[in-house]
This record gives C-alpha cells, sequence and structure tokens, in this order.
C-alpha cells in the first residue's frame, strides 16, 4: 500500500544542487510510486580582483568578481610621481595579460575562485621633475640690506633637499640643476614659479642704479668667462618682464599690477626659449640652435648674482611659491599641428605647441576659393569631430581639417542666408531670429528701433580689429548662445542711451583687450540664465554703469574680472538676483580682482555671491533691498573663500 509523502524532512545540497526530498513513512514496506519535489539553483563562483600599486602611492579595495559575468574594473586611484598609469598586467613587469583602465572583463580566473592580483603599468613623463619646490618661500631683500644679520630667505617652505637656506648666508635658492651642461644642452626643460607678492617700495637699489629691477629666477653662470645664455624674470615698473641678458629686455605687456598673482613658466624646446604668463599660449624669446658650445648653467631663484656668484645685484622683497625645474629629451615637449586643406588650396605649413597649452592666435585663415568658403579647422573632415579654436588647449600631435561651405553665407534668416551679419541685421524684422552658420569677424551696430535676436549657434563673434566696439546697441536685443570676444581698446558691448540688452543661455563675452566686456550708457541692461562675463583690464571692470546712468540687472549667470572690479556702478541702478522668495539655483555670481563690487548708489541684492581679493563690496552699507527673509553672510564677520590658491573676501546670502 501506498501512501503519499506528508512532509520535507531535509534538504540535501549535493555538488552545488539543492535537493528537497519527500521521505516515505518508515513502516512502508514497499513503495509502488514516490512524488518528489527536486528544486536546481546554480550558485556561481566567486573570485577576487586586487590591485597592486607596483611602485605608486595610494590605496584600493579589492573588488568581487562572479563566474561568467562580464564587469567593470575599478577606475585606477594609484599615483606615482612623474609617472603616468598605462594599464593593468596580471604579472609585475608587464609580461602578462593587459587590461585598460574600467575595462570591463570576464573570468580573470579560470577556476572561478580565488584571488587574481593586477599590477599598475607606468610610464615615465616626457618631462622629468628634477627640482620642486611647494612651500611659500619670503625673500626679504630690504631687511638684509638693512639688517645683514638677519638672513635673507625666511620662509618655512626655503628648505631645500633638507638644506635650510634662511641662514644668513644664502641670497637665493639654488636648484643645483644645470640646463646647459654638457650632458643638458640638447634636452627641453621647463621652469615655473609664482610670484605672490612683490613690494617694489622696498625695492633696494645700488648706487647710480636707474632700473627699478629684481631677479625672480635666472640662470647663473658657472663659468663667467663665458657668454651668458640664461634668461632673468624681472619686475621693471610695475611691469613682468623677461630678459635674455640684463641689457637685452624683452618686456610683457598687459601686466601691470604688483598685487597680481603671477604664474611665469619659462620653456625651451628644440634650442628655442619661451615663455608664458598665467598659463597663457607661449611667446618666443630666443633661439640658440646656432650656438655651437655648451654652457653651465644652474637655475636659480631669488636674485641675480653678480660675477662673484655670492652678492645679489638686487636684494627683493618678493614671496615665491610653486617653484620647479624639468628637464626632458630634446623635442619632447612640443605639439605639432599640421593641417589638410582638402586640397582646396595648399596645406598651411605645420605650427608648434609647446606643452598643454591653449592654441592661441597661431591658427592660420584661409582665404575663400573659387566657391569654398573657409569656416573654420576641425578635428574632422567636413566639419566633423571638435572645432578647434584659439581657446583649444593641444595636448598631442594632430591634423586639423578645414571646413569649406559652398555658400558664403555667415547668417541666416528662416531659409535665407545673408554673407554678412549686418546684412542679416538689416533685413531683419520684429519676430525674427537670426542665426549664426560660423565664425564672424564683423563689427555691428543694431539702430534704434529694431527689435531682433541673434542665436550665435555656438558660434564666435570676434572683432576685425577695427576700432570699435564688436556690438553698438541702440534698439532692443536678446543675445544667445555663443561667444562674442574682443582684443581691441574698446568695450566687446557697448549698450547706448535709451537701448535694451539681452544676454544669457549660453552667451559668453570676453574681454581680453583693456576695456569692458559691457559698457552700459543710459541704457537697460538683463543678465540671464547661465551667462558669462569676463574681461582681464587693468583699468576697467568687466560691467560698467556709466556715470550718465542706467538700470542693470543680473539675474543670473557670472561676472569676472580678472584684474579690476567685477561690477563699477557709477550711477543708476543695480540689482542682484530675482525677488522670488526664493534663493536660486542660478543665483549670480560676481568675482573681482579688488571688489566684487564698486558702486556709488544705493543697490539691490536678493540672492548671489560677491566675491573680492580686497572686498566684496566697497560699501556694504549700500545694499538696500534683499530677499525676503534672506541672511547676508561676510559682511561681519569676515567671511573669505580659497580659489585657486587665491583667497577672496565673500559676500553671498542664504
Amino acid at each position: 500500500m501506498m501512501r503519499k509523502c506528508m512532509k520535507v524532512l531535509a534538504i540535501i545540497a549535493i555538488s552545488g544542487l539543492l535537493l528537497s526530498v519527500c521521505a516515505i513513512d518508515a513502516r512502508a514496506k514497499y513503495v509502488s510510486r514516490v512524488e518528489s519535489t527536486v528544486q536546481l539553483s546554480v550558485v556561481k563562483p566567486h573570485y577576487t580582483v586586487a590591485f597592486n600599486a607596483n611602485g605608486g602611492t595610494g590605496t584600493m579595495n579589492d573588488q568581487d568578481f562572479t563566474y561568467d559575468t562580464a564587469q567593470a574594473l575599478r577606475t585606477n586611484s594609484f599615483t606615482r610621481y612623474d609617472y603616468h598609469f598605462v594599464a593593468w598586467n596580471t604579472v609585475a613587469d608587464g609580461s602578462g595579460d593587459s587590461y585598460d583602465d574600467e575595462e570591463e572583463v570576464l573570468n580573470l580566473s579560470e577556476t572561478g575562485t580565488g584571488t587574481i592580483t593586477l599590477y599598475a603599468q607606468w610610464e615615465e613623463n616626457a618631462m622629468h621633475t628634477v627640482f620642486e619646490l611647494n612651500g611659500e618661500c619670503v625673500f626679504h631683500g630690504y631687511d638684509m640690506q638693512e639688517n645683514p644679520e638677519a638672513g635673507y630667505i625666511t620662509g618655512s617652505g626655503c628648505e631645500v633637499g633638507g638644506v635650510n637656506y634662511a641662514d644668513g648666508t644664502h641670497r637665493f635658492i639654488d636648484t643645483g640643476v644645470q640646463l646647459y651642461s654638457q650632458s643638458n644642452y640638447e634636452k627641453d626643460y621647463e621652469v615655473g614659479f609664482t610670484i605672490v607678492a612683490y613690494d617694489s617700495n622696498h625695492q633696494y637699489k645700488e648706487p647710480d642704479d636707474k632700473a627699478n629691477q629684481a631677479s625672480f629666477m635666472n640662470t647663473k653662470l658657472e663659468n663667467s668667462d663665458r657668454h651668458f645664455p640664461g634668461l632673468v624674470v624681472r619686475k621693471n615698473n610695475n611691469n613682468i618682464e623677461v630678459t635674455q641678458t640684463i641689457n637685452n629686455v624683452r618686456p610683457t605687456p598687459g601686466l601691470h599690477s604688483a598685487a597680481t598673482t603671477t604664474k611665469v613658466t619659462v620653456a625651451r624646446v628644440d634650442g628655442v626659449v619661451y615663455y608664458a604668463f598665467n598659463d597663457d599660449p607661449f611667446t618666443r624669446l630666443q633661439d640658440i640652435n646656432g650656438t655651437s658650445d655648451y654652457f653651465d648653467t644652474t637655475v636659480w631663484f631669488g636674485a641675480a648674482a653678480k660675477a662673484d656668484g655670492v652678492t645679489p645685484m638686487r636684494l627683493i622683497d618678493a614671496t615665491l611659491t610653486d617653484m620647479y625645474v624639468k628637464m626632458g629629451e630634446k623635442g619632447v615637449n612640443k605639439h605639432t599641428i599640421s593641417f589638410d586643406a582638402g586640397g582646396i588650396t595648399s596645406n598651411p605649413a605645420n605650427i608648434t605647441v609647446i606643452g598643454s597649452r591653449k592654441v592661441g592666435n597661431t591658427l592660420p585663415v584661409l582665404n575663400d576659393q573659387n566657391g569654398h568658403f573657409f569656416r573654420g579647422w576641425y578635428t574632422e573632415q567636413d566639419g566633423g569631430g571638435v572645432k578647434v579654436t584659439s581657446d583649444t588647449v593641444i595636448e598631442s600631435n594632430m591634423t586639423l581639417y578645414a571646413y569649406w561651405r559652398d555658400s558664403d553665407s555667415v547668417c541666416n534668416i528662416g531659409s535665407s542666408g545673408y554673407n554678412t551679419l549686418q546684412g542679416c541685421i538689416d533685413a531683419a524684422g520684429a519676430s525674427d531670429i537670426i542665426t549664426l552658420i560660423s565664425d564672424v569677424n564683423e563689427h555691428i551696430t543694431i539702430n534704434s528701433g529694431k527689435v531682433i535676436t541673434i542665436d550665435l549657434g555656438g558660434y564666435t563673434l570676434r572683432d576685425n580689429n577695427v576700432g570699435a566696439a564688436v556690438v553698438k546697441n541702440k534698439g532692443d536685443l536678446r543675445l544667445i548662445n555663443g561667444t562674442i570676444t574682443s582684443s581691441v581698446d574698446f568695450s566687446v558691448i557697448d549698450n547706448d542711451p535709451g537701448a535694451k540688452l539681452s544676454v544669457g543661455q549660453d552667451l559668453r563675452i570676453i574681454a581680453t583687450g583693456t576695456k569692458q566686456a559691457i559698457y552700459n550708457d543710459a541704457a537697460e541692461l538683463h543678465i540671464t540664465d547661465n551667462a558669462y562675463l569676463s574681461s582681464v583690464s587693468t583699468i576697467r571692470p568687466a560691467l560698467e554703469n556709466h556715470s550718465n546712468g542706467g538700470k542693470i540687472y543680473v539675474e543670473g549667470g557670472m561676472i569676472i574680472s580678472v584684474n579690476q572690479q567685477g561690477i563699477n556702478n557709477k550711477a543708476g541702478t543695480l540689482t542682484i538676483g530675482v525677488e522670488d522668495g526664493t534663493i536660486n539655483s542660478n543665483s549670480p555670481v560676481i568675482q573681482g580682482a579688488t571688489y566684487g563690487i564698486t558702486t556709488v548708489n544705493n543697490i539691490s541684492m536678493y540672492d548671489g555671491i560677491l566675491r573680492g581679493k580686497t572686498g566684496a563690496i566697497d560699501n556694504p552699507g549700500r545694499i538696500t533691498a534683499t530677499e525676503s527673509g534672506t541672511t547676508a553672510v561676510g559682511i561681519d564677520p569676515v567671511v573669505t573663500e580659497i580659489i585657486d590658491g587665491v583667497t577672496y573676501k565673500v559676500l553671498y546670502y542664504e
């Protein structure tokens, strides 16, 4: 007689299988049929991947993997000084299986169990750091002159290789790196440092010395009988300048403030020496390829020495930081750009970019050719890939392709094209939107009564070296989506009396000349969304409300002045933020090298952030209207914020 199974008595695991067995009553002597249920579940094996720095530093946690399941490796977080990470390998010397960073892998373990170790593979950087001092060094030359026993270098970060140079006998930091020794003569180098402060009031001058001069970096002669091939970076009448020798001055334009932090870089590539300030493109300084002999010169930071190699020529008051010297093989510190004009015209000559820097104004501009109209350089043919402009940072050798159009149109109104932007403006009606279809070098005027929108389409409108603002607005103008820039001695945009201007939606206004990004003269100006204004002028702010008055509404975006105020409100009204009862996510940011805002009139500030090195605003009491319920932070006590190593005083509403 068969009895049905009443309950599960046991679960038996056999070779990874789960078996549920229904047992028969032990009293049954004969079973003709057993009803049972078998549940099958495959448990996949797991294995572990461990990461070995293999000469690098840092930590990385082990990573768990499931057999027969693809999974991406962790992102490498190891680092190695003067090396860069290239891959993982199953063998430390790189002879095993290789895997890229974050590569998706499958079954690194053949058995599906255990631990597999991956070793970081490193490649030495082309330029090797041979001297580095990150700390801040203070050179008190004036004190040394008045009190010779006081020492010369007093900064706590002036220790190099365990030697403290603040012992009263050293007037400089001698790096010991010979740039032009017999072994280094054909090698590239890069020398850099940052001038944090300089006190020209305490500039020591020797008798009959007419120059306001002090050396920050120079190459010292090991043998004074030989020709001096080195460089000196010095201060002269509040300008930073570079010299090949003491008597061969090559001044650099645009740097006039002794208080401005200045990053200095000097590089030698294939015998040509270049200099750059604040990461701008390099400027050619000298070419010594024709020199047949090498020179033993050593890099110094501090004051240039006299012929005795000890007595400083200039005893300076200065603070330097981030000093370094890099050496490399010949040609490793440059990138070559070649050009393919697509057979329309001859290919321009190659150009060289030193280090990883902006290409600058060296890109060739091709003339239109028999119905083919040049529209720029791209990383792929027919306008594909990325468009390369003067602001593009070049980090490798590359070929750029000319993009030609079969129309000379630079802008459209609907389906109608025009070969000048001014032509589009003159033809546009009140409801029309003008769209750029290429970069434009042109100066435009919007006349009184004209109401238009210009969509730059991601392209750039720049000056064509005419002595005027790029945009002169006398009407009602809206600008969006692109860049307007000028390097001449005029504002990028003049908003004239009675006019109305609105900028926003990815609109960038960049002033690289000596004047404002926008000059508002008895007009109405709205800055909205994520608009961006910047100026490097040493005499004008990024944005100015003229003494004739006007209305400025900064409802969003960012305004930055590298050397002056973000906004100078000489007259009229200035409103920061939007009175809507909330602190907006796109609250405006206004930042200046002196003040964020200088104003002579009361201003309204509903939300936003003001930053300035001297102060956020020159008179906080002039802020008369605020968002209901908001709190001003940064007036008293003063709030500071460090951006790129620079301390700003900050005022914001929360």
